[in-house]
């Protein structure tokens, strides 16, 4: 891998985020193509990256073992499917091992990490299928690997994702990572006769929460050392509208849904002496302390922190991202 493309390559407590696909702000990890398997008829598909070195492995194990239990699923014409139900519990008996998992806001570990991706890739394809969406719930932050809306996280058995097929015919679940030296994918695609949607997926931020600040006085803290033991994250509110057309139905209007998502701001945890006079964090405070980071302390990435304003995907060309003036 070249060095542009390797910058281009973020992560964050193993969440691979994809090259940048408009501008350098733009979050979107979105990616198709051509090579995954033999498709007889695709209604949608949708890819997300991730990391395979020694600090990821186990979430990457966690993400195959996973997306190995989606490949192949059929859902009936009318058919509610539960993640949940088909992935079953994530637990050390099905091969999982523990990972870093979003827990109230915060990234901690937990056993089964990287399942959420598997499901937040299967959700954007499931949209662009034109598929109905029963049941659905945003991350408590925005993930690296998918833009806002798209995502959507599992915690068994309480939080479920759950797709139903709107489809007069069977459809079937193909899932599959791609490896390619560095550049390691989760696709997922969608397989069934009739006619192929074609649908648009815009989605925008509608409002932007800065991150709080939460001080933890620590009588063994120095007064002139400041220990960042949480970085915040923004919180947003963000709208998601599908337009879904038939072709070639005559003149068939075009169906429209909207989809609001809502993260809450993370607050930025700084651990300081007991009496610790917060004007001191000013930039230009004449006895500002020094900063450092807690072990363990994990930066956010641009995604979380500068995220494209709004972004529009569609069936035909899920690479396709462009900022909306």
């Amino acid at each position: 891998m070249d060095r542009s493309r390797r910058s281009a390559l973020l992560t964050v407590a193993g969440f691979a985020l994809a090259p940048v696909l408009a501008s350098s702000r733009s979050s979107v990890a979105a990616a198709a193509s051509s090579d995954e398997g033999a498709e007889s008829n695709v209604l949608a598909r949708f890819s997300t990256r991730f990391l395979r070195d020694p600090e990821h492995r186990t979430r990457a194990q966690n993400l195959g073992i996973a997306a190995a239990a989606l490949d192949g699923v059929v859902l009936a014409a009318g058919a509610v499917f539960s993640f949940n139900e088909r992935v079953g519990e994530r637990t050390a008996r099905l091969g999982y091992e523990p990972s870093v998992v979003y827990r109230d806001g915060q990234l901690t570990q937990g056993t089964g990490g990287g399942t959420c991706q598997v499901a937040s890739t299967f959700h954007a394809a499931a949209l662009l299928a034109g598929l109905g969406v029963v049941v659905r719930t945003p991350h408590s932050r925005p993930s690296a690997y998918i833009r806002m809306g798209l995502d959507a996280t599992v915690v068994f058995p309480q939080v479920d994702l759950k797709i139903r097929n709107t489809r007069a015919e069977p459809v079937t679940v193909r899932a599959q990572v791609v490896e390619e030296r560095e550049d390691n994918r989760l696709a997922v695609w969608l397989e069934g006769d009739g006619v192929r949607p074609s649908v648009t997926l815009a989605s925008e931020i509608e409002e932007r929460t800065p991150a709080s600040r939460t001080l933890v006085r620590d009588p063994g803290q120095p007064d002139d050392v400041v220990l960042v033991r949480a970085y915040g994250v923004p919180g947003y509110k963000v709208r998601l509208e599908r337009t879904v057309r038939t072709i070639g139905v005559g003149d068939a209007p075009p169906r429209t849904d909207t989809r609001p998502s809502e993260y809450p701001e993370t607050p930025e945890v700084l651990v300081v002496s007991p009496t610790f006079d917060e004007e001191r964090l000013g930039a230009h405070h004449p006895r500002r302390p020094r900063v450092l980071d807690e072990k363990g302390a994990l930066h956010p990435v641009d995604a979380q922190l500068h995220p494209a304003t709004s972004a529009i995907i569609t069936s035909e060309h899920p690479r396709v991202t462009r900022r909306r003036a």
